[in-house]
């Protein structure tokens, strides 16, 4: 993937002028998109090892 290296720096912020407004709100973006992200990982998580601990109850029953 290629990019415009020329460019750099020039990104504009959300009242069209170039500063801390519009890089305020991407990181505010991206640091919202990371706490989805963090407590997503939690949920799946936390489903792994119910099911992981129902399996193990069950092959525990097998093997006995």
């Amino acid at each position: 993937m290629s990019q415009n290296l020329s460019s750099i720096g020039q990104q504009t912020g959300t009242t069209g002028t170039s500063g801390d407004a519009g890089s305020d709100g991407a990181i505010e973006s991206m640091e919202a998109a990371f706490d989805r992200a963090i407590a997503k990982a939690a949920q799946v998580t936390e489903k792994r090892m119910e099911g992981g601990s129902a399996l193990d109850a069950a092959r525990t029953r097998l093997s006995n």
